[in-house]
């Protein structure tokens, strides 16, 4: 068999992949379709190859044909895995890859920032879930697919990329300028609130199934034993993950038989609900309470959806982001890789957060700058003014230095409430031993503390 024929066989094996012809009465009618649109392009292919200006690579055409054909089904988390995204993706679910932190969707035509993630460069600069990435190193990302997005932000360690945000509410673009870096993922931090009796955890992805699950229990029964009566489950700017991860999760709180998430493929067809099995008796009926934000996503929104349908807790914080789709990996020949969106999950109360969300039990905001504020944070993330004062400084956030920089900033005219201001201060000052949490400029966390406090 010649490279053109393997190469034709190979495509054709694809597109019926794709198109899942499992139906008898059907595949003699659509084969023709097929085969005819497979002339098409075989003779459009010839065309190509003979007459266009520029030779061009034909593992590009034919990886730019697996492409087209995904993007014809209007999904943006349906995409071909090339090597380099294959092993990408395989290094990224064990918890570490290179690049600045960032997880993105597409959404309105543009790439949209999920939420960036703990302890990572995109994290540390302030970048914010809605974000909307128009230009990565100079390019336009308007015609860009998330595959390439993501390409371009990831690379060498120690080498430098340039993003342009634009955010709600500011009329300028946002410059940011990132040193990649190795990004080692620790999706569990946690910490014993001994006053109020409370075991906070924070949960930072549904990623490392067998580790982070055995981690996870782990957590739990250690904050038990130190005297924890209730729990809050952090899973703020939590992008999610790992379904069966969230469904275990899940588990570990319900009584058994409780419904945690159904699926459902192609044409609404009921593929799978997942029910709590026995659990974990010490966690049944522990009070509960899960933050959430508009970071969190997919795997967290699972997770918060089986705990407030359940009626088994509450849910504090923001509305979440929305995405309620299932996507499978499957290995193709040569370490490619094809993701395919093949369902969507409901909540245990047949809801479809897609595109929707989960609403909070409890509304708390995070601490958001006001509109008249909004200019003057430009004005300081384009200069390097934070960093300068702590370095010149270096005794850390002590009321001396709080107070000079606040009188800084009024005799740089940047107005800012003190609250803002000096959150920004003290982040600076934690970037090298970043805490657990920060009761002082986290209103969710200290409504939460305050509902569990009141349970014991």
């Amino acid at each position: 068999m010649s490279k053109r024929e393997r190469l034709f066989w190979f495509l054709l094996s694809f597109l019926l992949f794709l198109s899942h012809f499992t139906i008898p009465d059907r595949v003699k009618a659509v084969s023709r379709e097929t085969e005819m649109y497979l002339n098409i392009f075989h003779e459009a292919l010839k065309f190509i190859r003979m007459d266009y200006v520029e030779e061009v690579k034909e593992a590009d055409l034919f990886k730019g044909a697996i492409r087209g054909v995904l993007s014809s089904l209007g999904d943006p988390h349906s995409r071909f895995l090339d090597e380099d995204e294959f092993k990408e993706h395989k290094e990224e679910t064990r918890g570490s890859y290179g690049g600045i932190g960032i997880e993105v969707t597409y959404r309105n035509g543009s790439i949209l920032v999920i939420s960036p993630i703990d302890g990572t460069p995109a994290k540390k600069a302030g970048i914010l879930p809605g974000d909307r990435i128009v230009e990565i190193d100079g390019k336009q990302t308007r015609k860009m697919t998330i595959p390439d997005a993501i390409k371009i932000m990831r690379g060498k360690i120690g080498s430098s990329v340039k993003i342009k945000i634009k955010r709600k509410g500011h009329d300028e673009l946002l410059d940011f300028s990132f040193v990649r870096k190795l990004i080692q993922i620790h999706y569990i931090k946690s910490e014993y609130i001994s006053k109020q009796k409370i075991g906070y955890i924070r949960l930072t992805q549904f990623m490392g199934f067998e580790n982070t699950l055995e981690e996870f229990q782990k957590t739990l029964h250690s904050l038990l034993k130190k005297g924890a009566r209730s729990f809050i489950i952090d899973l703020r700017m939590n992008p999610g993950g790992l379904l069966q991860m969230a469904t275990e999760i899940s588990d570990l709180f319900l009584p058994e038989g409780k419904v945690i998430v159904s699926v459902r493929g192609r044409g609404g067809k009921l593929i799978q609900v997942s029910k709590s099995s026995s659990g974990d008796k010490t966690l049944e009926k522990i009070p509960l309470l899960v933050l959430i934000d508009k970071g969190s996503a997919s795997a967290s929104e699972i997770f918060a959806g089986a705990i407030k349908d359940n009626k088994r807790g509450l849910i504090l914080g923001e509305k979440s982001f929305g995405k309620g789709s299932v996507q499978n990996i499957y290995s193709l020949p040569h370490d490619t890789g094809l993701a395919l969106t093949i369902q969507k999950y409901y909540t245990p109360s047949e809801k479809s957060i897609h595109g929707i969300g989960i609403q909070p039990d409890v509304v708390v905001e995070s601490l958001k700058p006001r509109d008249f504020e909004k200019k003057a944070l430009i004005k300081l993330f384009k200069s390097s003014f934070i960093e300068t004062f702590v370095k010149k400084h270096p005794d850390g956030y002590n009321r001396k230095n709080r107070q000079r920089f606040l009188k800084e900033l009024n005799r740089m005219s940047i107005h800012l409430s003190r609250e803002i201001a000096l959150s920004l201060l003290k982040k600076e000052y934690n970037l090298n031993h970043e805490t657990v949490f920060d009761l002082e400029f986290d209103p969710q966390l200290r409504k939460a503390i305050q509902i569990l406090g009141k349970k014991k």
